[in-house]
């Protein structure tokens, strides 16, 4: 059974993902509890929305209450015969995945849930101007991921993108080609763009725009998990999409870029993607993190939390008014619904802010109770604004051309075509390294700062099982939460070890003076981090948060994180190993060449 269910701050239900097994489940229970006749059961894996609201509305509901009465919202259930909950939330929606796995995977798959939620919605979620189509996408990736990834593709056990290793002369070829694409685009009045190359889910090359904002490792994942979820006989050659992407997180502008993605499946099994920014980020950034604010507010309110509320308020202002300013600055031709929404916007923010002013005068109750009564109203508002002045993606009215572009790269590259599709069936083997590394059968060797990896695909008649592989992951994970950078562990028949390390740019080691393990034991977090804390991209940024710890005077640009997961025969040694994992960094330097992994 495993299952997701979205409920708005009023207890209702969103939107709900279940298999078939959870949907009968539920149905079972509510028949039990007279919710249902006797002999009815719900056909398919959709169960009525008031069905779920009464069995689940007494979870939710305590929920709700230990988070606002005592700010110790549950993290998760754990019931009988296995069966757990896990809580998640973002933007007053509470989030409850429901499965038969354990209570950390669980806990995975919710972090993945959210954040494909921000990808398919930027800040809209589950709004009716946002569509069915964003929906169906959300709905195609997480069955994409929690039925055909999750457990059987290594690239999504470590959340990072694999790195296709082609020699430096064709290597050349795709990025000219790319360039030009991107030089064509620019041409066209889109100035705002990134052109990847993946073949057989491998990425061969990422160019952008000087103007783009650079892409966030995650949004490399989510792309290429996009474009399979988007994958079957039936689906067309070229597809466009509207998504919002991520951005880097040390850019100002980041946390939401309203985009296109422009889906072309050429010969060879290679797929182009054309993402195509559209919106004003400044403004967008503005308003996206407006919601965040407009949501802590909220929280602090429900919380009672009288002093808490004048620091929540001001900051509260503050956003506002940076988004009214971006507004006029970056919106000079503004269509008359657009300007509509903006007077009721301002107009609700003054009526808002004339509440507060007087509430802080005198702390009267029912002055409170009157501004709660009018936040609903205000945020419904924040959306609308979000809608009009963010998602507006008619500019964008040259996708008949990124078809043509799409052509374009598909002849330049079709003499490479069948060798580039040979090769990401064959990209790393581990025979090429035995001679060198005797008794090493498996590794991962993961670049977080670009969120790209480079190991030996899976293979069915492989030596290391896929279950020691996804376990080994696990302890690592385990141990870097405990603030371990380097875990050397074995059983009776392999020998496991972990490194975690940083680099600057030119790529000589950086050593923090920070304790990772002693700074966790003292804070009782597995990071300084909101949750969920598990490490991972599609998760949350948690490297760039790492490094941020261990390096506060560096700018996260200048700091790399680099990861490497070794799996030896049980018969080598704790320093062979050792040794192995240095001399194996700097063979496969040389293997990527120039371009530094």
């Amino acid at each position: 059974m495993n299952g997701l269910i979205v409920f708005n701050s009023a207890n209702d239900v969103v939107y709900q993902k279940l298999n078939l097994p959870l949907a009968q489940k539920i149905s079972d229970v509510a028949i039990a509890q007279g919710l249902l006749p006797a002999g009815v059961q719900e056909t398919g894996c959709v169960v009525d929305s008031n069905i779920l609201l009464q069995i689940f509305s007494p979870i939710v509901g305590s929920q709700r209450i230990m988070q606002c009465q005592f700010d110790n919202a549950y993290a998760s259930l754990q019931c009988e015969q296995g069966f757990n909950l896990v809580f998640g939330e973002l933007l007053g929606f509470t989030f409850l995945k429901i499965g038969h796995i354990p209570v950390e995977q669980l806990g995975r798959q919710m972090g993945v849930a959210i954040t494909l939620t921000r990808y398919c919605y930027g800040a809209n979620l589950f709004a009716a101007q946002a569509g069915a189509m964003q929906q169906e996408l959300l709905t195609q990736c997480l069955d994409c991921y929690e039925t055909l990834l999750w457990q059987e593709d290594q690239a999504y056990l470590l959340e990072s993108m694999p790195k296709l290793l082609i020699n430096a002369e064709l290597k050349r070829t795709v990025h000219l080609t790319l360039d030009a694409t991107l030089e064509q685009l620019r041409q066209a009045g889109l100035p705002r763009a990134h052109a990847l190359l993946i073949v057989s889910n491998k990425l061969v090359a990422a160019n952008s725009t000087r103007q783009a904002l650079p892409l966030a490792a995650s949004d490399l994942l989510f792309l290429s998990l996009m474009s399979r979820a988007l994958q079957s006989p039936k689906s067309p050659a070229h597809r466009a999409v509207a998504v919002f992407l991520q951005g880097v997180s040390h850019d100002v502008n980041s946390g939401c870029v309203p985009s296109i993605v422009h889906i072309s499946r050429l010969h060879g099994n290679q797929v182009l993607l054309q993402v195509i920014e559209y919106s004003s980020m400044p403004l967008t950034s503005c308003i996206y993190d407006t919601f965040f604010v407009f949501q802590k507010i909220i929280t602090v309110q429900h919380q009672g939390d009288s002093d808490a509320l004048k620091p929540a308020y001001e900051n509260l202002e503050s956003f506002v008014g940076q988004t009214l300013t971006a507004l006029k600055r970056y919106l000079k031709q503004r269509p008359e619904d657009l300007e509509n929404c903006i007077k009721k916007f301002s107009a609700k923010w003054e009526n808002l802010r004339k509440m507060y002013s007087e509430y802080f005068k005198n702390f009267e109750r029912e002055l409170l109770v009157r501004i709660e009564s009018n936040l609903p109203s205000f945020g419904e508002e924040l959306k609308h604004l979000f809608t009009l002045a963010c998602c507006d993606s008619s500019s964008v009215h040259e996708l008949d051309q990124l078809s043509d572009t799409a052509a374009n790269v598909e002849a330049k590259l079709l003499e490479f075509a069948e060798f580039l599709a040979v090769k990401a069936t064959r990209n790393i083997s581990i025979d090429a390294y035995l001679e060198d590394f005797p008794g090493l059968v498996h590794f991962m060797y993961v670049n977080r700062s670009k969120g790209q990896m480079l190991a030996p695909d899976l293979r069915p008649n492989q030596l290391v099982p896929k279950t020691k592989l996804w376990s080994m992951v696990e302890i690592a994970r385990s141990y870097l939460k405990k603030g371990q950078t380097t875990v050397i562990w074995k059983d009776k028949a392999f020998h496991y070890s972990y490194f975690l390390w940083f680099e600057d740019q030119s790529g000589s080691i950086l050593n923090s003076t920070l304790d990772l393990q002693q700074h966790f034991l003292s804070t009782g977090a597995a990071s300084g981090q909101k949750s969920p804390t598990e490490p991972g991209a599609l998760t949350m940024d948690y490297y760039h948060d790492l490094a941020e710890l261990c390096f506060p005077k560096l700018t996260p640009a200048k700091v790399r994180v680099y990861e490497l997961y070794c799996i030896h025969l049980g018969l080598v040694t704790a320093t062979c190993a050792v040794e192995h994992a240095r001399r194996l960094v700097a063979t496969i330097s040389d293997v990527v060449g120039e371009e530094t992994f």
